[in-house]
């Protein structure tokens, strides 16, 4: 027999009191820190990287600069990371993580109790001890030494792109007008890597969607050790495979954090910097010089570069849409572009950023590589003459900044 309960003194669903506390509180950020320090850092520091407060949910890095709550006030209290699904975790997620209530139930009714004003002042924050990160080594043995194996089972069957085997590799690059030639460095084919998708919902174990040829790329790290493949997957015709997501990354090893491709290699003090392989290439085809990559734009600020081999840096920056919903005025490819060249310049390089110029705010635009193919560069004559026309497409020309030198 149903019986209706009727005996609740609640009024309404616990989440719809606790969502009205909590803006009547001045929302989830001050919430967040009146429950418990432990996001002290992160709360100062909104939209910014910062070292991510459950190190042990990391590997070799503890989580370090891969923590931030994100500036989107549509979703105030988000935090992102590496250690967490694509989605990031809510605010009442966080707070379960750091042990305030041992479900989401649990830890609404702690909430509730503490912004309650019957029950507020019998609240407690909670204080914890500086979080003490582990060192390179928290990665496993065992983590490490499965990594490396998945990484050596690909690289065994790795041929250069001038091999008779990798044609679509080079009819892939040719598509795209940006042809390759000996210069190219740490970029190579695979005739057939295995692709995997997740399972139905409810089923753990990744689903074989299919074979297909490949351009690998390796990541190397501050040391020159190879510590991670970027996989673009592609036909035997040099069209992009028909996939869910062309481009991957494979679970990395210890010293991934300020990887990156080298593109091309040559004899001068001169590096450029970009995101993505095939603009990297392009980059190299307009400019005759180095080119090391990232693997994407949020990965750009930790880039290294050796101050050893490089006096000067350009910085080939996108020109992402604005998303009002950020509380920023430029998109994240020029935000990250931008924050990697101040590092640099405090390191003592001579930078120049160069960033597209025409792009509407609100939609995304031309890239430096759409520019290299669509304006005709490389049919120019010497690099001189390539780099001052691909000049007259950024904004100011261009922007450079050296540091004096002392007569």
């Amino acid at each position: 027999m149903n019986r209706k309960r009727n005996t609740s003194k609640f009024t309404e669903p616990l989440s719809e009191t606790v969502d009205r506390l909590v803006q009547q509180n001045g929302g989830w950020f001050n919430v967040i820190g009146r429950m418990t320090n432990t996001f002290d850092q992160a709360l100062g520091k909104i939209g910014k990287l910062v070292d991510c407060p459950f190190p042990s949910r990391h590997s070799a890095t503890g989580g370090k600069l891969d923590f931030r709550f994100t500036d989107d006030a549509s979703y105030e209290g988000r935090a992102i990371c590496t250690c967490m699904q694509d989605r990031g975790m809510s605010a009442v997620e966080l707070l379960v993580e750091d042990g305030i209530g041992k479900d989401y139930t649990s830890c609404m009714l702690e909430i509730f109790k503490a912004l309650n004003p019957a029950s507020s002042s019998d609240h407690v924050r909670k204080e914890t001890a500086p979080v003490v990160r582990p060192a390179s080594s928290g990665m496993t043995q065992d983590v490490i030494a499965y990594r490396k194996e998945k990484l050596f089972l690909i690289a065994r069957d790795l041929v250069t792109l001038d091999h008779p085997s990798a044609a679509p590799g080079r009819e892939y690059f040719k598509k795209r007008g940006i042809p390759l030639n000996s210069n190219i460095h740490d970029v190579r084919f695979h005739p057939g890597l295995e692709y995997w998708v997740d399972g139905e919902k409810g089923q753990e174990k990744k689903v074989l969607a299919g074979v297909y040829p490949a351009i690998v790329s390796a990541f190397r790290s501050k040391s020159g050790v190879v510590v991670n493949f970027h996989r673009i997957f592609i036909t035997e015709s040099g069209d992009k495979a028909p996939v869910s997501k062309v481009k991957k990354i494979c679970a990395p090893m210890p010293g991934f954090a300020g990887s990156s491709i080298t593109i091309a290699k040559t004899q001068g003090r001169v590096l450029h910097v970009a995101e993505g392989v095939e603009k990297g290439w392009s980059i190299h085809l307009a400019t005759g010089e180095s080119v090391k990559v990232a693997y994407s734009c949020g990965s750009l600020p930790k880039l290294h570069v050796d101050k050893a081999e490089f006096d000067s840096v350009v910085i080939w920056s996108d020109c992402d849409p604005v998303n009002p919903k950020r509380n920023r005025k430029s998109g994240d490819g020029q935000y990250f572009a931008w924050e990697l060249a101040r590092r640099l310049y405090k390191e003592g390089f001579e930078v120049t950023f160069m960033m597209p110029s025409g792009n509407p705010e609100n939609v995304k635009g031309r890239d430096w590589e759409d520019v290299i193919v669509e304006e005709g560069v490389l049919d120019l004559k010497g690099f001189y003459y390539r780099l001052q026309t691909l000049k007259s497409f950024a904004v100011n020309g261009g922007v450079n900044k050296r540091h004096s030198r002392a007569a």
